[in-house]
């Protein structure tokens, strides 16, 4: 490219992580921004509404009506659509949601205005059309610096197709699952460097699955080192639970106001069960008996410190040396 490419870094629903990662790249920041033109970045300079971009990064998901208004308006005005950390790229955490009963969590949901009306929890490819992914939570910092060189290079940047199982084995590490871990490297996709595994902590998948992974294997060879099904569930759903899935997409509606008032007011004291009066009429007697116990110890041990008088019949020895003496 002649032309400096001219970029963007918009952020949905999300913590903001993922933008971070650009800046933690401290040595090559400067040199990156030689290499592009950035309009738009919120943590770096003020916002500047662009009416063409070349390419947009875009961190976090959708999760209201503000979110997806703002999601089409980039995708419409930019060339390449760069889905930026495990938000956008699976719906991460946040999309977990999708797993629960609305009713659970209504208590929860106020009235808001149209703007900022609540949307299912999503990732941004379920909206509008994503070029590339940059996945993780957070994405890894030089996978970031490497795709952006790539482009302003003009080079088709390539995902990592191996998962972290590969990268595991390169740096020599133990296999964690032998160790009974829940580690789900497998069916992850690798190009973290198997960032977790190194430190001996199992990989949760927030690099999302590998397109030929097979989770159904993964879940039955988890339960046989002694993990229960809800457990295999659980992590495989924490990051990549909307690609794996298809749960009904819901949004729960706000309770009345008494009712809401009712949840908030604090809840009266449960009436102990019969077994719970049991326990604690036992636990009352254990005290007592310990207490005595102490009582009668101490009495014994002011007993054993003080010196004993030798006794000759009902009379001490030392009194009847003195009848003695006063006669003389």
């Amino acid at each position: 490219m002649d032309k400096k490419p001219i970029v963007g870094f918009y952020d949905l629903a999300g913590c903001n992580g993922c933008l971070l990662s650009v800046l933690f790249n401290e040595d090559e920041i400067l040199d990156l921004a030689k290499l592009v033109d950035i309009k738009t970045f919120r943590f770096i300079k003020e916002l500047k509404e662009e009416k063409q971009f070349d390419m947009v990064f875009v961190e976090g998901l959708v999760a209201c009506n503000k979110d997806l208004d703002m999601l089409k308006e980039i995708r419409a005005k930019s060339k390449l659509l760069v889905a930026l950390g495990a938000c956008a790229c699976t719906g991460c955490i946040p999309a977990m949601r999708n797993f629960t009963e609305p009713s659970k969590y209504a208590y929860l949901v106020y009235e808001r205005s149209a703007e900022t009306k609540d949307q299912p929890a999503t990732p941004i490819h379920m909206h509008v059309q994503v070029d590339y992914s940059i996945p993780g939570c957070p994405p890894n910092k030089k996978q970031i610096a490497e795709f952006i060189k790539d482009v302003a290079l003009g080079k088709k940047p390539q995902d990592f197709d191996r998962p972290v199982c590969y990268e595991c084995r390169l740096n020599e590490n133990r296999c964690l699952l032998d160790d009974g871990k829940m580690c789900l490297g497998p069916i992850t996709r690798g190009g973290c460097n198997a960032v977790c595994t190194n430190g001996k902590f199992e990989c949760w998948g927030c690099r999302g699955p590998m397109p030929d992974a097979n989770p159904q294997l993964m879940a039955k060879l988890l339960e046989q080192k002694g993990y229960t099904k809800e457990q295999v569930r659980q992590r495989i759903r924490t990051f990549s639970g909307m690609l794996l899935e298809k749960p009904e997409l819901k949004v729960a509606k706000p309770l009345p106001k008494k009712a809401v008032k009712k949840i908030k007011k604090k809840p009266k004291a449960a009436k102990k069960s019969k077994s719970s009066m049991k326990k604690a009429k036992i636990h009352k007697k254990i005290i007592k008996k310990l207490a005595s116990q102490t009582k009668k110890t101490k009495s014994v041990m002011k007993k054993q410190a003080k010196p004993k008088k030798k006794l000759v019949g009902k009379r001490s020895l030392a009194g009847i040396i003195k009848k003695k003496l006063k006669k003389r």
